[in-house]
C-alpha cells in the first residue's frame, strides 16, 4: 500500500542524540526541542505550513545489527 505525502507534512531527520537530549525533549526542553521549534517556525514564516501547525515528534531507536 502506497502512502502519499500530504501538503503540510513535515519530516525532520535529526542526527543521533544522547539519552539526556531525548529526556530533555520529553520535557519540552533542550537543544533537540529548540531545533524542532526553530525548523517549524522557519517553515511558518516562509508560508510553507499553516500558522496553526503543530509538530508530532516520534523518537526512533536504531536496532543494533546482529553479528552472525
Amino acid at each position: 500500500m502506497a502512502i502519499t505525502q500530504k501538503h503540510n507534512t513535515i519530516v525532520l531527520e535529526l542526527s543521533s542524540s544522547s539519552k539526556d537530549d531525548l529526556r530533555d525533549l520529553q520535557y519540552g526542553e533542550g537543544k533537540l526541542f529548540k531545533k524542532i521549534a526553530n525548523a517549524v517556525e522557519r517553515l511558518k514564516d516562509a508560508g510553507e505550513v499553516n500558522e496553526e501547525a503543530q509538530p508530532v515528534i516520534i523518537v526512533v531507536q536504531k536496532k543494533k545489527e546482529k553479528d552472525w
